[in-house]
């Protein structure tokens, strides 16, 4: 098969036999990868194009390629691509927020000049792609294959807070074998798995790994080295008295931090709610995965049309939002975003500072666009309502909604006592265990320890999922 590379063995060394064992097997095309960790020797590669992922970032070909003759799309084809578009230009708020909307649509033009022109070059039969395509120009890349029917195959590392991963052919369907699931006991689990479940099924407080992490990143010794390296970028870019005058502006008014403090309000257990936790943004777990729900308060507003007399959402803010930001506005946090909110029938903004556990465990159910919480809920036979596309889905007591209607649907199911089995989850849990990849995809060997087979591990989930019949 001919195959491209998409964010493959981007930050851990040994997944690289992985690419080796497979230029074997098939002809590695086209190979986009981070240069940053990993040192790659193109010279064993020779008939594979190299691209740097911060050229393609900017639009900008791979070494070796005349994009000149690749032509612009029709303004037919540009339309039949709307929803993607759509999509993109919420992504551009992650590495070009202060972008205008047009500059923003002709970046995006750009890539699908450049990739459809790389395409019809190359005419690949696979492309994988490393992580659930969120970059701009892998996101493009990837509806750009679903529609030409080209057979695409993601590395998605979500499973149990990214500590697993599995192939999927199309995030948005999941690994078809999930689908499948079928009760089973807990004895049935492997050891491992029935640690997992039992601590987080009875456990108050079963912090997730991924917040453990990013409050251990956030020690004082930590957070002054960022800001030294930043003060010198900007210092070495000449940007520093803007930002500087920028900064002192912002001093003279309400932050974001003011304006969640001022309209936040303890939350009361005793009464029927929904918990609805914010993900932070901008990032893959709504943009792409959440579709138009990458717009929150749409999700909130369509869900409190549906709420059973008496019901309230409880809405939580993400811990990492205000704090990576500084309680800075940002395109996906702009001011008056919590006052929108606010201003919702039923919506009520509780502290950060609350037990997301508590609040799961005391509620009529949770909702989400996709990510932990919902997950978390699942595990501790809570029912959910799923606006986004995570990769439990289908996992046992998750209704999937679009709509005022479906939410309407799935929370008067919830209201006359809906519950999960214990059975169900435990068997979801199983099929979870049995098709993913017990290792890291990402993250430095420094901080995620590395496996000694790890590029063995990593070439048997794609050698098996391109050899399925």
């Amino acid at each position: 098969m001919k195959l491209f590379l998409i964010g493959i063995v981007d930050m851990r060394p040994l997944q690289l036999e992985a690419v080796r064992k497979l230029a074997r097997e098939h002809e590695v095309q086209y190979w986009l990868r981070s240069y940053d960790y990993v040192d790659v020797d193109e010279a064993e590669f020779p008939n594979t194009i190299f691209h740097n992922y911060f050229d393609a970032l900017k639009a900008l070909p791979a070494p070796g390629i005349d994009a000149s003759r690749f032509e612009p799309w029709s303004r037919e084809e540009i339309e039949s691509f709307s929803d993607v578009e759509s999509e993109y230009l919420t992504m551009a708020d992650k590495w070009y927020p202060d972008w205008s909307v047009n500059k923003r649509k002709d970046l995006f033009y750009e890539f699908l000049r450049y990739w459809r022109g790389v395409m019809k070059k190359y005419s690949p039969d696979c492309i994988i792609f490393g992580t659930v395509p969120h970059e701009m120009f892998s996101f493009a890349l990837y509806n750009m294959a679903k529609r030409e029917s080209v057979l695409t195959l993601i590395l998605d590392d979500r499973f149990f807070d990214t500590e697993r991963y599995a192939a999927v052919e199309d995030y948005k369907v999941g690994h078809p074998k999930l689908q499948k699931a079928r009760p089973a006991s807990l004895q049935s689990l492997s050891p491992k798995m029935q640690e997992y479940y039992l601590r987080h099924r009875g456990a108050r407080n079963p912090e997730p790994a991924s917040m453990k992490r990013f409050f251990a990143d956030r020690t004082p010794l930590r957070d002054a080295l960022r800001f030294a390296s930043v003060l010198w970028k900007f210092t070495k870019d000449g940007t520093l008295p803007k930002r500087a005058l920028g900064k002192a502006s912002r001093l003279f008014r309400e932050s974001m931090i003011g304006e969640h403090r001022r309209l936040e309000r303890v939350a009361d257990f005793n009464e029927p709610y929904v918990y609805f936790p914010l993900h932070y943004q901008p990032e893959l777990t709504t943009s792409p995965m959440g579709g138009v729900y990458a717009d929150q308060i749409l999700a909130i507003r369509t869900l409190a049309g549906a709420l059973p007399p008496l019901w309230r959402i409880y809405v939580k803010e993400h811990p990492h939002q205000l704090a990576i930001h500084g309680g800075r506005e940002t395109p996906a946090r702009y001011k008056g975003f919590y006052e929108a909110l606010c201003g919702i029938d039923r919506v009520q903004l509780v502290p950060i500072s609350t037990n997301t556990f508590s609040l799961i465990d005391r509620s009529k159910a949770t909702s989400a666009i996709s990510g932990t919480a919902l997950w978390e809920a699942a595990l501790r036979g809570k029912p959910s309502l799923v606006f986004g596309y995570p990769w439990h889905i289908n996992a046992p007591g998750a209704f999937h909604v679009g709509s005022v209607e479906e939410c309407r649907e799935a929370l008067a199911r919830i209201a006359k006592g809906f519950a999960q089995s214990e059975e169900e989850i435990i068997g979801y849990l199983k099929a979870a265990d049995e098709i993913s990849v017990d290792a890291w995809l990402y993250g430095t060997i420094e901080r995620f320890p590395q496996k000694q087979n790890e590029g063995e591990l990593m070439y048997e989930a794609i050698r098996n999922a391109l050899s399925k019949p």
